[in-house]
């Protein structure tokens, strides 16, 4: 005879057999009365399910079950409809702005310009008004409405380009 193991209802106790219709260890106590290898829970569903085909069989009406809400459902549709607006979200948020990306490459223009005006002493321009004729239109004009701003240090010999996005704030 094979060893099976504890009770599944029971821990502790020994299960001496396994029921023929779920196939869960039992122990003595969890066997069907008048049953060898049935557990009383499948038996109950066996008597159960058997007085339903009886009275189906006769005519009579079941017992009308409650219908269940399908909640799982609706919270399913509700988490798509979120994942749906948060990818709209982060893709448009995603894209650069125009402003912002046209900003950086005048800065860079304008370094580039400034690094390329420097004297022979290798000091950078006083301002950039000498640089204007060269620079593209859509460049000079930021840096007239003061979203580009330039500054030098140390005697000119180090410079900083600024990209401004709100008004310009008095200094």
């Amino acid at each position: 005879m094979k060893e099976l193991g504890e009770c599944i209802r029971h821990p502790g106790e020994p299960a001496l057999f396994r029921c023929r219709q779920c196939h869960d260890q039992a122990c003595v106590g969890c066997r069907a009365p008048d049953e060898r290898d049935l557990c009383g829970t499948c038996a109950q569903y066996r008597s159960e399910s058997a007085a339903r085909e009886v009275r189906v069989l006769a005519g009579e009406e079941l017992d009308e079950v409650p219908r269940r809400i399908r909640w799982g459902r609706y919270a399913i549709a509700l988490l798509v409809a979120l994942d749906i607006g948060l990818a709209g979200y982060l893709v448009l948020a995603g894209r650069p702005d125009t402003a912002i990306t046209q900003g950086v490459k005048a800065v860079d223009t304008v370094s580039q310009a400034v690094d390329d005006s420097r004297d022979s002493s290798g000091r950078y321009p006083e301002t950039l008004a000498p640089l204007l004729p060269r620079l593209p239109e859509p460049v000079v004009e930021m840096i007239r409405a003061g979203n580009i701003q330039y500054e030098t240090y140390a005697n000119r010999t180090d410079y900083e380009v600024s990209f401004v996005l709100g008004p310009r704030s008095a200094r």
